[in-house]
């Protein structure tokens, strides 16, 4: 694969592979979201189209699994306070800023800028949540699978018990929904600052369980208007946290479980550490947390972790310029088993080349 010039003027904040990973999307600085096509016979990406999409910055970009839509459908969100979902218009011309139409904007009742925005897994159904510096995760849940325009907030969760933080201040707040089909809740992390919280439905109880997935009970507006605040929030409870974090944690990612009986989540940390954490669910239902390894070969700042498809592999970017992959050895110990530098003292291949 080459590397390619996006033509962003600003800095990029986020940059997705769609499910099949032959369509690229990148958002910045400059207010706009730029979707790229894989070209297989030159392994080359093709712009396919750009425009401007927000009032201030954008922050996050995510896609949807696409089996609920013929057409590609993005999420993004910005400093704006919104969050809006676009779909392909696969009759307009390539390049023409007319390719991609707003369907609805959400999060309207943010009151701060919107940091992160993740569809849910697709066996939970056609549902996204997001965050922002207001200190709550919101869960909005398309009510219509035949109009994707007609979206509902269904859950409000407030994650931060404390004062918020101030503006002048760094802040960084994140998600990521646990991907597993098999485990008995549904569950996800909600990252505000420093703290990592995984949260859950009830065991036995919320229309949010696996064994009542949307996919069998669409939720419906009427009844969506009608639900009690309380009861919303009551569907889910908090079943542990992610501790021992001494900055800003920047990213997490929680593993494909592949047959495990317990679940990985690793985090990137300003404090320039990865973390690699391991959950179990108990026979209450909670999870017991513990610390399997505590990485700091990038000695800077780390911003993103992220797994392979089958949860055996880990990458980690930090400020050293440097991305660096991780495995478990048979004596249960996470090593560096590569180095990818991307610097610009790299050769061709990606291997450092020591200056002269």
């Amino acid at each position: 694969m080459k590397p390619f010039l996006t033509g962003h003027e600003e800095l990029i904040h986020d940059i997705k592979y769609d499910f099949y990973g032959k369509h690229l999307a990148t958002v910045s600085s400059d207010q706009h979201i730029k979707v790229f096509d894989l070209d297989s016979t030159t392994s080359s990406w093709i712009l396919n189209d750009s425009w401007k999409a927000h009032d201030s910055s954008i922050l996050r970009v995510s896609w949807a699994h696409p089996e609920f839509s013929s057409s590609k459908i993005l999420a993004s969100c910005s400093f704006d306070r919104t969050v809006k979902i676009w779909q392909e218009q696969p009759d307009e011309l390539h390049g023409s800023g007319r390719r991609w139409s707003k369907l609805v904007t959400l999060a309207i009742e943010s009151y701060a800028p919107i940091y992160d925005v993740v569809f849910a897994p697709n066996h939970l159904g056609l549902k996204l949540g997001c965050v922002g510096s207001d200190g709550i995760f919101r869960i909005y849940e398309s009510v219509e699978p035949s109009d994707l325009s007609q979206w509902a907030l269904t859950s409000e969760i407030p994650i931060l018990n404390s004062s918020l933080p101030a503006k002048s201040l760094q802040s960084s707040f994140a998600i990521e929904w646990c991907p597993s089909k098999f485990t008995t809740t549904e569950k996800f992390i909600v990252v505000a600052l420093d703290q990592g919280f995984i949260y859950g439905t009830k065991p036995g109880g919320g229309k949010d369980d696996l064994q009542n997935s949307p996919r069998q009970q669409s939720p419906l507006q009427q009844q969506l208007e009608q639900q009690p605040q309380s009861q919303q929030e009551s569907r889910y409870i908090k079943l542990g946290n992610l501790p021992e974090h001494n900055g800003l944690i920047r990213s997490v990612s929680w593993a494909p479980s592949m047959g495990r009986n317990y679940h990985l989540i690793a985090t990137a940390c300003k404090d320039g550490y990865v973390r690699i954490f391991k959950a179990i669910e108990t026979a209450k239902g909670d999870l017991k947390i513990e610390i399997l390894a505590k990485l700091n070969d990038h000695k800077s700042e780390v911003w993103r972790v992220n797994w392979n498809m089958t949860g055996t592999i880990l990458s980690s970017a930090g400020d050293d310029g440097n991305l660096r992959l991780w495995k478990c050895n048979y004596l249960n110990e996470w090593k560096c088993m590569s180095v990818i530098n991307t610097s610009n003292r790299s050769d061709n291949r990606g291997i450092e080349v020591e200056p002269k």
